[in-house]
């Protein structure tokens, strides 16, 4: 009888045995979310997503992803960025960036995001990973303040993850939320695999995107080749927008 009441003790002492290795994280914190952004005539598709958390042992699954092309549209992108070139990659929330949410939701951080996705303006596949460092996590947990269009002042985060797809397999890295973009890092694949997540072969993408996106970039009187690496590196956002650097 004495082991039991101490076995209850002492769980009740570390904060519960089953959430010994949670994280404390603050019930306001949004859960977090994952968004995508891409140059119009060099877009991509995401076939599979989601998040790793190894100390409290689960695995976060993005939902669905589609509708690649059409937010990525050139003319749709100038709508909002009427500056925008087609080339860079643009910066403007839900207007210009794909955003899915988790299919089991949490606001407790993954240790890493890994990514399948695939170039479709040469039909080539890309597995990308972001180990997600404690810099990130403390920004992403930090409580800020932000006076929305209505004039009220509200508590928001940066509880989103923007990554910004390039034609060569890189991936650009940002943070999003209370009208800000911090940029965190640059990755390259952790590797180049034969086919999409799903098993799909380029010959399967060239079949169903070639044809698009050959007349996007004719309308626009663009080129793809060779690729003006100047104008693909910039970015495009708004006045209501700043970026900033993880410092």
């Amino acid at each position: 009888m004495k082991t039991i009441i101490s076995i209850v003790l002492l769980c009740l002492l570390l904060g519960g045995c089953s959430g010994i290795n949670k994280e404390r994280v603050p019930d306001k914190v949004p859960d977090w979310t994952v968004g995508y952004t891409m140059p119009s005539f060099y877009p991509v598709r995401v076939t599979k997503a989601y998040g790793i958390n190894k100390t409290e042992d689960w695995t976060s699954i993005l939902h669905t992803h589609s509708q690649f092309m059409t937010i990525s549209a050139f003319k749709r992108v100038k709508e909002f960025l009427p500056d925008y070139d087609g080339y860079g990659i643009p910066l403007r929330s839900f207007s210009t960036i794909a955003y899915y949410e988790q299919v089991r939701y949490t606001n407790h951080l993954p240790d890493k995001l890994v990514l399948y996705w695939t170039s479709l303006f040469d039909a080539k596949f890309y597995i990308t990973e972001l180990n997600v460092t404690p810099k990130m996590k403390a920004l992403m947990y930090q409580k800020k303040n932000r006076i929305e269009s209505d004039g009220i002042n509200r508590s928001c985060y940066q509880s989103q993850f923007d990554f910004g797809f390039l034609p060569n397999g890189q991936v650009k890295v940002w943070l999003e939320g209370c009208g800000k973009y911090t940029y965190v890092t640059e990755l390259s694949p952790t590797s180049s695999p034969e086919t999409d997540y799903n098993g799909n072969t380029s010959t399967a993408y060239k079949h169903d995107y070639e044809e698009e996106l050959c007349i996007r970039v004719k309308e626009a009187k663009a080129t793809l080749t060779p690729i003006p690496w100047n104008k693909v590196n910039k970015i495009y956002t708004s006045k209501n927008y700043t970026v900033e650097q993880l410092h």
